[in-house]
């Protein structure tokens, strides 16, 4: 999970400070809020001209905004009180963030501020009887709900609460108290940076493909972007590029299945997409041994029929051999093709029919190929269905798509997203994809929120 790490000043003067400072950007912090109530303009040039120059790209300015735009700065925060006063800097920042203190203030703001501070998520550090009124169900829910908005959490952040953020899924995390109030502080930020950038271990098993639009290698792409740390256990080595497919060459499983020993031996990874397949056989027995090295594990397969160069992988469809696989797969990524050749049908009050009778696992049907001018991609459950609309990007195709869907969606729940929240960044995260250049391959260098 991308959790920015954000360090505030302290509101008042700190020996040592500016020092202070630059070993924290030496250490890798990329964002610094200077917030000094009592500054005066003479105060606020002097603070920022003591700061190298090279490291102005990451501050942002509580008040004197119009210093952020003189120096070239990151961005601005801006209070309720402060909000008629920063209206004319809009445009001129990528950081325009707003200081919220209830989810009401979010979502009325959420289409005019970039980013969101949300406090106090605990009880404050730095402030006497500065109390939450937050209850952790509560922000889970919320966060689940709008995962497209970027809320950082501040108020009583320290090496324990910073991890409980990191979890809830918070795109970012304020500190403030916990820095400034330590003995040592660059040790102090240490620790609560590597706390919450433990990565969890994702693995893909799938085809490779030489233009690494698709398959393993697009997976891993995905997997790094999503801060996981991706595995890859190959199944077979294609002959194509992104808009060619001249064959493919299929692993045996006993060679598929000492890769996968090897790998999960060690990491034991808790979440598992699985791509290109050989037959349905081989699927099994993959199925079969990822079991038994872990019966929690939970398994997203994006069923490939065929390449999007046209070439036919699964062509016969033993349909009561594929119900039975179903029932140990956690999720399931089919386009409406694919739905037609698993299921007869790609309605999803039909498919819910299916699924709920034979008892088998959760469908997400992508409406990528349907001739709406919305993509509407719909998670059937036994009991429920889920619609997620998206809007069409036209003249832009991409070579990989569902790989990059399925292996999104794995990647989010690993990061302890629930399955309608990886769902819904999954999407955002492909809409990046094909928007970010006019060729066949695209950009995997898009979800950070700088």
């Amino acid at each position: 999970m991308n959790t920015k790490l954000i360090v505030i000043s302290s509101p008042k003067k700190i020996s040592s400070e500016i020092r202070k400072v630059v070993s924290l950007f030496l250490a890798g912090l990329k964002q610094y809020h200077i917030r000094k109530p009592g500054f005066n303009d003479f105060d606020m040039i002097n603070y920022i001209s003591s700061i190298p120059k090279e490291y102005h790209q990451y501050l942002v300015l509580h008040s004197h905004y119009h210093f952020a735009k003189e120096f070239k700065l990151k961005g601005i925060q801006v209070g309720k009180e402060r909000i008629e006063e920063a209206s004319i800097y809009k445009s001129d920042f990528k950081y325009f963030g707003y200081s919220a203190h209830s989810f009401d203030e979010i979502i009325s703001y959420k289409d005019y501020y970039t980013h969101f501070f949300l406090s106090p998520v605990f009880n404050s550090i730095s402030k006497d009887n500065y109390k939450s009124n937050f209850k952790i169900s509560e922000l889970s829910v919320f966060l689940s709900d709008n995962p497209e908005l970027n809320i950082i959490s501040l108020g009583g952040i320290d090496e324990s609460t910073s991890i409980k953020c990191h979890k809830l899924g918070f795109s970012g995390i304020a500190i403030l108290g916990a820095i400034w109030q330590a003995k040592d502080t660059l040790s102090a930020y240490k620790r609560i940076s590597e706390s919450i950038n433990v990565r969890n271990f994702t693995l893909s098993i799938a085809g490779f493909d030489p233009s690494s639009g698709a398959g393993i290698s697009s997976d891993i792409k995905t997997f790094e972007q999503h801060k996981v740390q991706g595995l890859g256990v190959i199944t077979a080595i294609t002959f194509q590029n992104e808009s060619t497919f001249q064959g493919v060459n299929w692993l045996s499983f006993e060679q598929i299945k000492k890769q996968i020993e090897s790998i999960c031996h060690k990491y034991q990874p808790k979440f598992v997409k699985i791509g290109l397949i050989e037959n349905f056989k081989v699927l099994r027995e993959i199925i079969n041994l990822l079991k038994e090295l872990n019966a929690e594990v939970k398994i997203i397969w994006d069923p490939i029929f065929k390449a999007s160069a046209n070439f036919d992988f699964h062509t016969v469809i033993n349909k009561k051999d594929l119900n039975l696989l179903l029932r140990d797969i956690y999720l399931i990524t089919p386009n409406i093709p694919e739905c037609e050749s698993i299921f007869e049908t790609s309605n999803a009050d039909e498919i819910q029919s299916i699924i709920s009778s034979q008892n088998i696992c959760k469908v997400l049907v992508k409406g990528g190929h349907s001739l709406s001018d919305n993509v509407i991609d719909v998670l059937v459950e036994q009991s429920t269905t889920t619609s997620f609309n998206g809007k069409r990007i036209v003249n832009k195709d991409k070579h990989g798509t569902g790989c990059v869907l399925s292996a999104a969606i794995c990647s989010n729940l690993a990061n302890g997203n629930n399955l309608q929240a990886s769902i819904k960044k999954a999407k955002t995260y492909v809409s990046r994809f094909i928007d970010s250049n006019n060729l066949l391959l695209g950009y995997h260098n898009i979800t950070n929120n700088e």
